[in-house]
């Protein structure tokens, strides 16, 4: 487990103990395609996805913006060593958007809950985890804005 860590993003050069502690609270699950990983609006769990193999894509829901008949729109597919999920694991607030598998994947699922309180208590560890997300996010993000303006333009 600790050397698919090693390969994540948000995970990458961390001490090889600290990367042990997170290992103690992840598992990695494999899963056909058409599975549903993270429903959209949901806050039953806030765990966090490491994709290792296969294709994760995400999607929105056009039933929040009052459309009566609902569609779903892709936003992002997930590459290998990215993470998904990681917005609610940190704020503990219900998904953004939903996670299905489109070919057979592996996944590495950290508990949302112990996650969050190992970046509580250690804080070195915890700040260069949440920077790493917070890179992930902006690179969503520009991505986000750059499809935004060319729709709009």
């Amino acid at each position: 487990m600790i050397d698919l860590l090693k390969k994540s993003r948000i995970f990458e050069g961390l001490e090889e103990s600290v990367l042990k502690k997170i290992a103690g609270f992840s598992k990695l699950e494999t899963h056909k395609s058409e599975v549903t990983l993270i429903t959209e609006d949901s806050d039953d769990n806030y765990d966090l996805f490491i994709l290792v193999k296969g294709r994760v894509k995400i999607f929105v829901s056009s039933k929040f913006f009052g459309d009566d008949a609902e569609t779903k729109k892709e936003v992002y597919t997930v590459a290998q060593g990215e993470n998904f999920g990681e917005m609610s694991s940190v704020v503990k607030k219900r998904r953004s958007a939903s996670a299905v598998t489109v070919s057979e994947s592996e996944v590495i699922r950290i508990d949302g809950k112990k996650f969050s309180s190992f970046i509580s208590k250690d804080r070195d560890s915890g700040f260069e985890i949440l920077k790493r997300i917070c890179e992930s996010l902006y690179d969503r993000i520009e991505n986000s804005n750059f499809m935004l303006r060319n729709f709009l333009i």
